[in-house]
């Protein structure tokens, strides 16, 4: 794909392909697509409604939110990675009462991780610029750069196609820490350049081909985190189409959440129980549970140089399966110190909610 997304020729025509006729996409996502009332009760709305549509934008616009906060955090983030000001005028829009956000996101990989996650991200400036020409409400598409997971061999490795089309494997070492702390806190050691030149022998030789491997090498570099990294390549790719890029794991924008952090603490396992009965009543219609979390989980995790499991027992928090800490002090650290915490999968979309 040319790095600079030209729009394609009036010669060329969309086919769609029904999605149902793929083994492996899932009764789920079927009937989402094209039997939506099937799963109604479990939305808030019908994606192929505008009033809906409608209705979610008039929602987001009540919500209070501190917009100007918000996007001096994303504005000083853009500034770090020297975003293209397409993207850092779509950011600014955030600050409009009226505007909203399209959110998709993905973890920090290396080299932009696999397709779908650039697909994501298309798909957001195209439903954002949808969205504000048929809602008639500034539409901001946002991509949500998840970089507290700690699961260093998920996104230290990409497959590419060869020259002859057989998928081939480009890896990373093991920075000082990977493995061991969020991926946001690893920097990039000097194994990136061997990476790079392995994947320049790897890709078939084209006219995009330099320009792809020059960019690429600008956006990651030793001494670069990998949530930056990623950040970076996606703006060189999609920031002058107005993407925004976020990344979650930045601790300024933790105070902006920290009530909703002390509401988890607040109700400890109100959210695991919600999403426990909402599992089983996908299961009971004929689909599958999402997520399956224990019973006793709190939908947050403790950071402190690593990630801990946080669970309600006996009336008392246990982090990490070890400390126990009372449901006071745990709430009041979530208040004052809120960049010492972090969303797990059942509270991130929550987490992005009040953000956005």
């Amino acid at each position: 794909m040319h790095p600079n997304l030209d729009l394609p020729s009036t010669s060329s025509r969309r086919v769609p392909i029904d999605i149902r006729r793929l083994p492996w996409v899932r009764p789920l996502a079927a009937d989402y697509a094209y039997a939506f009332e099937r799963l109604a009760p479990f939305f808030a709305g019908n994606p192929a409604d505008l009033a809906a549509w409608r209705e979610t934008a008039r929602r987001a616009g009540q919500h209070p939110r501190d917009r100007a906060r918000l996007t001096a955090v994303i504005a000083a983030q853009q500034e770090r990675r020297q975003a293209p000001p397409e993207a850092r005028a779509a950011a600014s829009t955030l600050a409009d009462p009226r505007g909203v956000a399209v959110v998709t996101g993905q973890q920090a990989g290396l080299f932009g991780g696999p397709l779908y996650t650039l697909l994501k991200a298309v798909t957001a400036i195209k439903v954002a610029a949808r969205v504000a020409d048929e809602v008639g409400v500034p539409a901001v598409p946002v991509f949500w750069i998840e970089a507290e997971d700690h699961d260093w061999n998920e996104v230290s490795s990409c497959r590419v196609l060869d020259g002859e089309m057989r998928l081939q494997t480009v890896s990373l070492g093991t920075p000082l820490g990977a493995g061991e702390g969020p991926v946001a806190s690893v920097r990039l050691d000097p194994s990136i350049f061997a990476a790079i030149d392995i994947l320049r022998s790897t890709l078939p030789a084209t006219e995009f081909t330099s320009e792809t491997l020059e960019r690429l090498s600008e956006a990651y570099k030793p001494g670069f985190g990998m949530s930056e990294a990623f950040g970076r390549w996606l703006e060189s790719l999609l920031g002058r189409l107005g993407l925004v890029v976020y990344d979650g794991s930045d601790p300024d924008a933790k105070p902006l959440v920290a009530g909703v952090f002390a509401h988890e603490l607040e109700s400890p396992g109100e959210s695991t129980r919600l999403a426990i009965e909402t599992g089983r009543a996908l299961v009971e219609r004929g689909y599958h549970a999402q997520v399956v979390p224990h019973a006793d989980n709190v939908s947050l995790f403790r950071l402190d140089g690593i990630r801990r499991t946080i669970h309600y027992r006996d009336g008392q928090f246990v982090v990490g399966d070890v400390e126990k800490v009372s449901p006071g002090t745990l709430r009041e650290e979530a208040l004052s110190e809120p960049s010492s915490f972090s969303p797990n999968v059942l509270l991130r979309p929550i987490v992005q909610d009040a953000l956005f």
